[in-house]
Parts: C-alpha cells; structure tokens; sequence
C-alpha cells in the first residue's frame, strides 16, 4: 500500500468517526527526544486539553509534518530514525476516551489496513489497568502479548511523574508490528522493550488524564483527553514489508537519484555507503518542507537547524565522491514524490532548489576556508612537536566550518596526528546543553503565569476591527509586572485586555492599533497593541483616573493612523501581484512589515531588481490602485480558500477556519490583516528602497498616500534649489549639470599640468640641494601644500633622474605627518633597506612604519617632529651610505 493512500485512509477513517481533519499546514519543531512517538498534535492543540481552548469540535485526527534533530546522529544508521517525518493522529478533547481509542485503532489496523492479528502486541502502562483489560477482554489480546512497562516507557512526557516537566501528562498503550524472529537479536524472549528492531511501534496512545503539579503531584484534568501518533513512514515500511523506513515509496525514488548522481549502489551487502545516501535523502527532504515553510538557511534557531541539515548532506556527498552542488537537483524528486498531498512543494519547487543551490555554493567555499585552518593546525602541531589535536580546536572546525569529526580525524590521519576526542565530546555537550536551555520548549509544557489564569475565565478576546472603530468592552484582566492586578492608577503602566475590541494586535506583519480606552473621565493611553493566542494585549499608561478590572470601558483606535496602515498593507498584496508578472511566480513573499508611514515587503529573489524592472513593478502597482479595484474578504476552511486559488505565504500559520482577501481577480491571499475597501483609497505608490537581506531574499521599501507627495513635493524642492544655484530652469538642469562637469574636468586637466610643471621645477631644485655622499645623492625633503599621492610621483621622478639615490620626502595634512623613503636598486644591492630607513624615521612623528626594500610609507601624529625626522634620516642614510656603499660595494 503507497504512503499516500494510507494518509488518505487514516484522515477518512476518522472523519466517519465524526472527527474534525484539522490541516496542520506548518512544521511542528520536535526539540524534545520524549516527542518522537507522542502525537504532533500536543504542540496545537495544548489549550484543548487542558479545557481552555475555543476550537468549536472536540474530535480531530491531522497529519502532521514534524520536524526532530534531538538524535540526529542516528539518522540513516537505523531503519527507522527521520529528521523530517509524518504524523498521523486522532484526539478527544473531553469526548471518547481508551475504550473507543482502543477499539478504533485495532479497527484501522486489522480492518482496514488487514494486518495480520497475529503479529501485532501491545504495551501498556503498569499502573493502568483499564487499559489493560479493554485490550484482553474487548479486543481479545493474548496476555502473553500485552507487556507492561514502566512510566519510562509507557507514560508521557517519559517519566514524567518523577522528572517532569508539570502540565498534561498520562499513561500511554502502544502498539508494535512483529516482523518475526527472523530480525533483530533472535532471543526467543525478545520483547517490544528490545531495541534489536524486530517490534517496530505503529502507533502510541496516549491518554492524557492528569495535570502534573509542581512536586510531582498529579492530579486529574477537567476532562479526558486522547492525543495518539502513528508515524506515516514506519506504517508504509509495515505495509511495503520493506526492512526500513527509507525503503518505502517516497524514498527510493531519492535515493535512486542519489545512485545516479554518485555512480554507486545502494543495495550492495553492508555497503556503508547507503547509510551516508540515507542520510542525505532524510536530510534533503526534511529541508524541503522547512523551507517550504519559510524557515530560510541562516546562523541562528531555525534556521541553523537547516544550515546544519544541508551542510551534513553536503559533506556526505563528498564522502560519495561528489564535489560539486548537488542537492538542489534532488528538488523535483522530492516535489513530485509528495505532490498528490502537498502541492505547494511543486509551486516553490524552482525557487527552494535556488536557495538549496546558493547554500551548497556557500558551504564549499567555507569547506575550503576550514581545510585551510586545519592546514594551520597540523603546522602548529609539528612545530611543538605535538601529535593530537585539542578537543576545542576539533569542535571549532566541526561548529564554525562543518567538518565532521570523523572527517578531522581522516584528515589528520593521513598525516600521523590524532584527535582529542574526548575533549571534542565535552565541547559538544557544553553547546547541547547551551541549546537545551535555549529551547523554548523547556519548563513547563505550556504557558504559565498570568495568561494561564486567564484563560480559566476566558476563552480569547473577540475582535471587532474590520467593522468597527469604536466599540464598549469589558475589562477581564489587567497585568502589571507579570502579575494580574484588580486595578491601575494615574502614572502606572499596565497591559489591559478586553473581551471585545476594535484594536489589531500586532500579527502578519501588521503593526498594533493606538488609541484610547475611555471609562467615565478615566483614560488609558493605548500606545501597542500585541496578540498572544486568541488575546489581544492593549499596553499604555493611565493618563487620568483609573481602571478596574471587570469595569466597562469605551475602546477607541486612533482612526487616522489606521487608515494608513489599511492602505499600505492593502498595496503589498498588489506589490506582491506585480512582483510575481515582472519576476516571476518564484518572487513569494518571505516577510512584510506595515506600519503607517512606510512599508516593506520581502521576498524571494536571487538577484537586485533593474530600474527598468522597479519601474514596471511600481507602474503595474499604481495602474491597479487607479482602477479602483473593489476589496473583499470572507471567511471560508483552509482547503476552500486554497481551492480558490489563494495564496498561502511562506512561514505562516493557518488555522482550519481562514480568512481570504481579495483584490478582484488579481490578488487572493490568506490574511488577518486590515485592508482598503477599494484600491483607489490607496492613492500614489512608489518604491524608496531596493536591496538585499540575506541569500536569495530582497527587500523593497515603499510609501503611500499623502508620504508618497510629501516625498515628492521634497524632491521638486530639491531639484528647484538645484536649479537656481545653477542659475537655470529645470528643463535645462541636466544640460546644465552635464556643461558643468565637463567644465570641471577641463579645470582639472589645467592643475593637473601646472602641477606637473611646479613638481618639476621642485624635482629639478631638489636635485640642484641633494647631499652627496661617496657619489649617492641624498635628499630628505619636506613638501608643502602637497597630498601623499604628491609625495610618491615625486619620489618616482626623482628615482628616474639618477642611479645612486637614496630619497626620504615629508608632508604635514590634516594633523598627520607622512613620510616616503625610497632607495636605488644599487644601493638596495648593498644592504640598504627603506622599509628600515622608514620605521626609524616614524618612531621621531610617534608613528611607526615598513615597507619594501626599494620604497616604504610611514606616517605619525607628532607633525611637529616632521623637520627633526628629516634631519635625522639625512644623518641615518648618509652613515648607511657610507658604511655599506662606500666601503662594502
């Protein structure tokens, strides 16, 4: 059975069950190694489960994409471990409960997917009873199948109870599929607990039934919930009745690439070469939907994640022998492999294969950088006499450049040092746990603190803002230094939430409304507006009065400045319509800021924009807005909005329930935001800014409205200064301005030949001056009036006029002395070095200096010392002379 029909089978299965398919369109980051096998859907759905949430079902089954690196280094060794997998899952949120969880998944395996009863078994939970005898007296389990285990094993989080972390948690049954005792160890008493890989876990139910507490206390949610996971890739290696997961139908056709691409075989006997190809096409994959997502290459969080996934695929590839870029041309692989289900990887499939490509470029510069700096190493090394290679210098090559640690060590081999590898293991862990403590995942499962308490008495706040600008809302909470208070007073600042407002909370790169909250002569300045979950957080000051919790208050946005923001988060919809027919399909937005004097807009493109380019874009912009082009928005499921052909945009998350924004036919695309109700509401577009924020992202900056005239009102001020200063009219500025360079170029070929002939009589009357010593001339000389370019053409031409000279100029500019010193190739012959001349010279100007043996610049602070160092190289080269040219030449 292909992986994708049994997706197809699994969401179905459970919607005749009355479950809700909920489409988890964005990555769920799996940092915690206890999240592998626990359901995708605690990350989403946490609210639910602990009776908080405000979804409108209690059912659901997703599948959902996930992505884990805790055991990174097992991926491609085993045949089950992904970076990047699938999650196929069922929930209850106070509804069924281990009876009907028990009975349905026995159902989809043995019914619907015909496996084979005999070679399923089971685990459960020692302490869970229930579970126990539903799967020995309902589904007629043998005992000698059912394995009990400890919290380790068969509670989530894994040993929760005793470790953490405090929220959800409870006992979980999972089931195992017996490939026979012909794999793994082949003990007779091999059990699902043995991690010889003959039981492989199908699917972990868990039911979470208590809320830990701090002291490990647990005690009972307000429901029951369910939240099960099935990983897709380990059911399709069931069902293909393939050895590993990397064998199934959507990776065999990457790896064949991978075959061709590298010349070798995959399926040879122990060919250690399959586990580097695994890991590559785990790791290519895995990229392809962060990327997809939004989630770009770069040096912090996510996208290191994915720097280090492609940069380990890169090195792989090299140890196949592969030098050049290769894993972008995995992309269409991959796209067409997953496409019936995601086909959103075949609309981007040219512009992630762009990215891929421009940081596998990247990387093979830095891997020459980092053999470079090995180099360096190994020359350290034998230069003390040393033959292993600290552990912190090994991890440095490893963090900063992307060598493997096994790739130093056969580097290093090769020629007789070794490696402390155990100094590399403690660098290791250090920045492992530095990662840990980053991780937003730490602590607590979900959110404490006053949003916490919150939400026991609300279930969000109810947004008005699309129809209205003022409306009457209650206050349900106020939250003053991280604490809930019952009132604030004149002076005090406070975060205050409403349970209805007509303020926008920052979010999809719209900035917060600004405004006022009213109540009887009290007024609270709203100077932010955020939103955190379903609530809107309006931050200010109290400027009169007070306000109290549970009072009613009149909530007013500052209407002007909305206006503002409407149109300018209105034309980046039209922005990215015209971006997408002048660049093409692949220029997808990668982010946007709107705020109400300006806004920007990134997107994905490999190079900077043509001004004929920037001026068609901001001519098709404006072309629309004087069309008038009527705005609508409605709220539709996410699958009806896609079928409608919006556009949903990198990195963003969608709920089932979406709201489209459509600009006529031209624009659709999925967004909160507030908008214009016709495009001529807008007024004049134009373009500030076009640059480059990181590899194949560019940024346009723009204004609108009344700050697009005011900008160009400025600009005619300027020309029009520009104009009478230039005693001229603006028809004729350029004319004029042209006349007037060529006029300057003119004056500057004129000094440029009287200086020539000043330089000239200055060399003819340094010559006439010189001191000779033994034959050599020696000038030393202070210039005025001259630049440092001077000095040197000086030098130059007084080299030419003689064979034997020895030359040290000075000049004073700007409160720096400068010195040139140069020497005859004779005398240079003779053991006379001007880079030696020049730093004695400096130390006199308290500077220093060097140079070539035959010219040198030196330079110091000390102008006042410039005669004395003079002086001094006049007494220093005359001595030189006469000592090394006299006497030894």
């Amino acid at each position: 059975m292909k992986t994708n029909e049994i997706r197809t089978r699994f969401l179905k299965f459970f919607e005749k069950k009355s479950h809700v398919i909920w489409s988890g369109d964005s990555l769920v980051p799996q940092n915690d190694p206890t999240l592998l096998f626990t359901g995708a859907g605690m990350n989403q759905f946490k609210d639910m489960f602990l009776g908080k949430g405000n979804l409108g079902f209690k059912k659901a089954t997703t599948c959902q994409k996930c992505l884990r690196t805790g055991d990174i280094d097992t991926v491609g060794k085993t045949p089950s471990h992904h970076t990047f997998f699938e999650m196929l899952g069922n929930f209850s949120f106070g509804d069924y409960f281990k009876k009907e969880t028990i009975e349905w998944a026995w159902e989809f395996l043995v019914q619907e997917l015909k496996i084979s009863e005999e070679r399923l078994c089971i685990s459960v939970y020692k302490n869970d009873q229930e579970s126990h005898e539903i799967w020995e007296k309902y589904i007629h389990i043998p005992e000698p199948r059912i394995y009990q285990y400890g919290e380790k094993d068969n509670f989530w989080p894994s040993n929760a109870p005793k470790l953490g972390p405090n929220g959800p948690c409870g006992p979980c049954s999972e089931i195992f599929f017996d490939q026979g005792e012909g794999v793994g160890c082949g003990r007779k008493a091999c059990e699902p607990a043995c991690d010889c890989d003959r039981f492989v876990e199908i699917w972990n139910l868990v039911f979470t039934q208590y809320e830990r507490k701090e002291g490990g206390k647990l005690e009972p949610l307000p429901h029951r919930n369910v939240d099960t996971g099935m990983g897709l890739e380990r059911m399709a290696r069931v069902m293909q009745g393939v050895q590993t997961n990397f064998d199934i139908d959507i990776f065999i056709p990457i790896i064949k690439c991978i075959e061709d691409i590298t010349q070798l075989n995959y399926r040879v006997h122990n060919n250690g070469n399959a586990v580097l190809m695994r890991r590559i096409a785990d790791h290519i994959k895995a990229c392809v939907f962060c990327i997809s997502d939004g989630v770009l290459p770069g040096n912090e969080g996510r996208g290191y994640v994915i720097r280090r996934l492609l940069r380990r695929a890169i090195r792989d590839g090299t140890q196949l022998g592969v030098k050049d870029s290769f894993l972008y041309t995995l992309i269409p692989v991959i796209s067409n492999v997953m496409k019936d289900y995601y086909p959103d990887l075949k609309q981007r499939e040219e512009n992630i294969a762009r990215i891929i490509k421009n940081e596998e470029d990247k990387f093979h510069e830095t891997l020459e950088q980092g053999t470079l700096i090995l180099e360096e190493f190994m020359k350290t090394l034998q230069k003390n006499r040393e033959s292993v290679l600290s552990g912190r210098e090994a991890f440095k090559l490893y963090d900063t450049y992307g060598f493997p640690l096994d790739m130093t060590e056969a580097i290093l081999s090769e020629k007789g040092f070794a490696v402390d590898t155990v100094g590399f293991e403690e660098e290791l862990k250090k920045q492992r746990l530095q990662a840990r403590a980053a991780s937003h995942m730490r602590g607590q499962v979900f959110d404490t603190g006053p949003l916490s308490k919150i939400k026991d008495i609300s279930k969000g706040s109810i947004f008005l803002g699309y129809d209205q600008h003022t409306c009457e809302g209650k206050i349900i909470a106020i939250v003053q230094n991280n604490q809930l208070v019952d009132r604030i007073s004149t002076g005090e600042e406070a975060t205050v939430i409403l349970d209805k407002t007509p303020f926008y909370g920052e979010s999809g790169g719209q900035v917060g409304d600004t405004g006022v909250l009213e109540s009887n002569g009290n007024l609270f300045h709203v100077s932010d507006t955020k939103k955190n979950h379903d609530f809107i957080l309006h931050r200010g000051k109290v400027i009169t009065g007070e306000l109290k919790n549970g009072s009613l208050v009149d909530a007013k946005i500052d209407i002007e400045r909305r206006n503002s923001i409407r149109k300018n988060h209105s034309v980046t919809h039209i922005l990215h319509y015209a971006l997408r027919k002048v660049v093409g399909q692949h220029a997808e937005q990668a982010g946007s800021l709107v705020t109400p004097d300006r806004l920007r807009f990134d997107f994905h493109h490999f190079s900077g924009l043509t001004r004929e380019e920037i001026l068609r874009i901001e001519d098709l912009v404006n072309e629309k807005i004087l069309e008038n082009i009527h705005v609508t928005a409605k709220e539709l499921t996410l699958q009806q909005a896609k079928n409608a052909g919006a556009l949903a945009l990198f990195g963003e998350k969608y709920g089932e329930t979406v709201r489209m924004v459509s600009i006529g036919d031209l624009s659709k695309e999925l967004c909160g935001g507030t908008h214009v109700n016709s495009t001529g509401a807008i007024g004049l577009f134009r373009i500030t800014g076009e640059s480059s924020i990181a590899a194949g992202i560019r940024r346009i900056e723009a204004i609108t409205g009344m700050a697009a005239l005011k900008r160009d009102r400025e600009k005619e001020e300027i020309i029009q200064h520009v104009c009478e200063i230039l005693n001229t009219n603006e028809e004729k500025l350029i004319a004029k301005i042209q006349d007037s360079i060529n006029e300057l170029k003119n004056f500057q070929k004129e000094i440029g030949k009287l200086k020539q002939y000043v330089l000239q009589s200055k060399i003819r009357s340094l010559i006439q001056d010189a001191k000779v010593v033994s034959g050599v001339r020696i000038i030393t000389k202070k210039l005025e009036d001259v630049t440092v370019d001077d000095l040197r053409k000086t030098a130059d031409m007084l080299m030419k006029s003689d064979k034997d000279m020895a030359i040290v100029l000075g000049a004073a500019q700007n409160g720096r002395a400068t010195i040139i010193t140069t020497i005859t190739s004779n005398l240079v012959k003779c053991g006379i070095h001007a880079g030696n001349i020049s730093k004695e010279v400096a130390k006199l100007i308290g500077g220093g200096g060097g140079g070539r043996p035959d010219m040198s610049q030196a330079g110091g602070q000390r102008v006042e010392k410039l005669d004395d160092a003079l002086a001094f190289a006049e007494e220093l080269l005359s001595k030189q002379v006469q000592e090394k040219y006299a006497n030894v030449c």
